[in-house]
């Protein structure tokens, strides 16, 4: 949709100078102004050739005064101004067309140019003068429907029209406490979540290199689609920050707590899994129904609110590994006695098979029975001595500090 609103001119709204005698704004208050006050001088003028003349003038001064009056005291009564003066700087500005209340759209938000701490154009609306700040815009509303967009520049809120702005650059939300119930009954509580998002942009005006492009219908549903609770109506981050929300809790809702917490599927990330969700093509069309499109978004930390679980599925996790511990200890200890009982055993093959050795070098025809005793004794106990060695030298203890220094002495 192209951007007209951006190619009209910053005078404000053509309409503004239409009307005529009684009901114009701006030139037509001034005439009234110069007209009445024309008009007063004059039977000035004459009570001075016409004597007596100005006793008549006395009841219309003040029935004008009184009318004026019960003006003032209608606005401040349907308006609840706490101040009658803010009642007649309202209408004098109506009626005469000077000193308009100026408004700054800056932000996203009106803020008053002059020091006043409740400015009529911002309560009641227009007439008045609103300057738009670069990266903002400006809704012009009537009494039965939007009359007109405008961004940047100096614009005339005829009367009867009050303004809506709405902020073009990118807005940053954020929030906190999000509680949900896991579908193992557990609950959860999301940290800080962030999330920029920002108008829907006008592809027209994109093209052009503007540096705040916008649609104008993303500007209505932005305005006309707000989240309503029973505080009001909602901002426009309140709505954004409903559908985020809403996949979040929708996600717990749908997962067990140790999936949240400490998955162990290869590859499981449940941050990204609700970042890939909020991105969908569903959620994207719920935003774009509000005017908005999310750019990016940091889903908080998972918390468990209820001490007493997060302490047993302390204890829970401590017995696993304690005893997988116990598994893998047990284990190594049979590993030892098998390794011990296969060192015995070739012990005591290495001792045989010396002993065939040494029987198979003796002269088993020339020797007697005792000389064949006596030499397998022999050969034994030097086996036996020598594996006593080995074993001695495996198992001697490291000497104790300051030993070394002490015989090198």
């Amino acid at each position: 949709m192209a951007n007209s609103a951006q190619a009209k001119s910053s005078q404000g709204n053509p309409s503004a100078g239409k009307g005529n005698f009684f009901s114009g704004d701006r030139k037509w208050g001034v005439f009234r102004l110069i007209f009445l006050s024309g008009l007063c001088l004059a039977f000035f003028l004459a009570s001075f050739f016409l004597p007596g003349l100005g006793r008549y003038l006395i009841a219309p001064f003040f029935a004008c005064l009184l009318v004026f009056l019960a003006g003032m005291r209608y606005i401040q009564d349907i308006y609840e101004l706490e101040k009658l003066r803010y009642a007649f700087r309202y209408l004098f500005a109506s009626f005469f067309g000077l000193f308009y209340p100026k408004l700054s759209i800056s932000g996203g938000k009106t803020k008053s140019l002059k020091k006043d701490d409740v400015n009529m154009l911002d309560v009641i609306g227009g007439p008045g003068n609103v300057y738009v700040q670069p990266g903002n815009a400006v809704l012009f509303e009537g009494q039965t429907a939007p009359t007109a967009i405008y961004s940047d520049g100096s614009h005339f809120v005829p009367r009867f029209e009050r303004v809506q702005p709405i902020a073009l650059e990118d807005q940053y939300g954020e929030m906190e406490g999000i509680s949900a119930m896991t579908r193992d009954g557990f609950d959860v509580r999301i940290g800080r979540t962030r999330f920029r998002f920002r108008l829907l942009a006008d592809r027209v005006a994109a093209r052009r290199k503007n540096p705040y492009p916008y649609a104008e219908d993303a500007i209505y549903d932005t305005l006309y689609n707000r989240t309503v609770s029973e505080d009001g109506l909602g901002d426009w981050s309140s709505g954004v920050a409903s559908d985020i929300r809403k996949v979040i809790s929708t996600y717990i809702n749908h997962n067990t707590l140790d999936h949240l917490t400490a998955p162990q599927e290869t590859g499981a990330d449940p941050r990204g899994d609700i970042k890939r969700q909020a991105f969908s093509p569903e959620i994207a069309g719920k935003l774009r129904r509000r005017g908005t499109e999310l750019l990016s978004i940091d889903i908080g930390s998972f918390e468990i609110p209820n001490k007493q679980v997060e302490k047993q599925r302390l204890n829970t996790w401590q017995a696993k590994w304690l005893g997988d511990a116990r598994l893998n200890r047990s284990y190594g200890e049979a590993q030892h006695l098998a390794y011990q009982e296969i060192g015995r055993a070739e012990a005591q093959a290495e001792i045989l098979i010396s002993i065939i050795h040494a029987l198979s070098d003796a002269d088993l025809r020339g020797g007697s029975r005792q000389g064949l005793r006596d030499m397998i004794l022999v050969r034994t106990a030097q086996l036996i001595e020598a594996m006593g060695e080995g074993l001695s030298k495996e198992a001697k203890p490291l000497p104790a500090p300051g030993e070394g220094k002490k015989d090198a002495r």
